[in-house]
């Protein structure tokens, strides 16, 4: 008989698959039961993890662990479920995958003695081969019942991943740092494309011209830190330039040039906490930047 732990999956899709694909192949848990929307689906997951049996709610079998990884909005109606199935034991432990909820949207099951977490890969999971051959060194958000991250910690180290304490109150202020700096990064850059497109330049020679710049942006940010990276007009404090880039988006997008005012005030204050200017050069940059009502 295996000595290795057990486990269920609910809702097993690219994360899930990932995840139980590395535990299996490293050995470290055995994969029962899988549940998915539809049996097809449960089998399509097993077919690439190289274990587990495609269950509907009522065949899952005890397991030490059950991971759910569905969408946010089905995590909730997912514990209840697994809750009204009879099979949790008391220490049994259930978590999900979620970066902006905490393990208290599984206190449902708690009420059956089972212990409750979240762990939160930060990684894209696009791809779960490709996933799983670049999971190690993964960051995991991890938080929940101590006795659970206890468990849980080694059981992601096992795979490579780096677990990373959180609380559970602070969920969505951390998953919410993410998008900020990754999602918003994206739509900045698109920003950038279409003012270029606007100032005659073709689409692919824009985002041609910005790739090493960006890119040398984004390794000075991780070698040096945010505000020793920043550079351009308002880290020289050039009133001039920043009041040419407001009066120019004005004409074209007036939108857009109250979101370059509340940008530029932001990065003001991080030009401000590594380099100082002459009063007056300050005081003129920040009345500049100051909210104008742009429409």
């Amino acid at each position: 008989m295996s000595n290795q732990a057990t486990m269920n999956i609910i809702g097993c899709g690219r994360l899930g698959k990932t995840l139980a694909y590395l535990w299996r192949i490293n050995q470290v848990v055995q994969v029962q039961g899988v549940m998915n929307r539809s049996v097809s689906s449960g089998q399509a997951a097993i077919d690439f993890i190289g274990a587990g049996t495609a269950c509907a709610p009522g065949e899952l079998l005890p397991a030490d662990f059950t991971m759910i990884t569905t969408g946010d909005s089905a995590i909730e109606d997912c514990a209840s479920q697994l809750a009204g199935c009879g099979i949790l034991r008391p220490g049994d432990i259930v978590f999900h995958c979620s970066g902006a909820l905490g393990s208290d949207i599984l206190t449902v099951v708690q009420a059956c003695g089972a212990l409750v977490a979240s762990v939160h890969p930060i990684k894209s999971f696009a791809e779960p081969a490709s996933a799983a051959a670049s999971f190690g060194g993964t960051f995991c958000g991890i938080e929940g019942d101590p006795a659970a991250t206890v468990r849980l910690t080694p059981l992601f180290e096992s795979i490579g991943g780096m677990p990373l304490p959180l609380r559970s109150e602070t969920k969505p202020l951390y998953h919410a740092g993410m998008a900020i700096s990754a999602n918003f990064l994206v739509t900045l850059l698109q920003w950038g494309l279409d003012t270029l497109e606007q100032a005659g330049l073709p689409p692919a020679a824009g985002i041609k011209m910005l790739e090493p710049m960006v890119r040398n942006t984004v390794d000075n940010i991780f070698a040096l830190g945010p505000a020793k990276a920043l550079t351009g007009p308002i880290a020289r404090r050039d009133e001039a330039t920043v009041s040419r880039h407001i009066e120019a988006l004005r004409a074209w997008h007036p939108e857009l040039a109250k979101l370059y005012r509340d940008l530029g005030r932001k990065t003001l204050e991080l030009a401000q906490s590594h380099s100082s200017a002459l009063p007056a050069q300050e005081q003129a940059m920040e009345r500049l930047l100051e909210n104008k009502g742009d429409q």
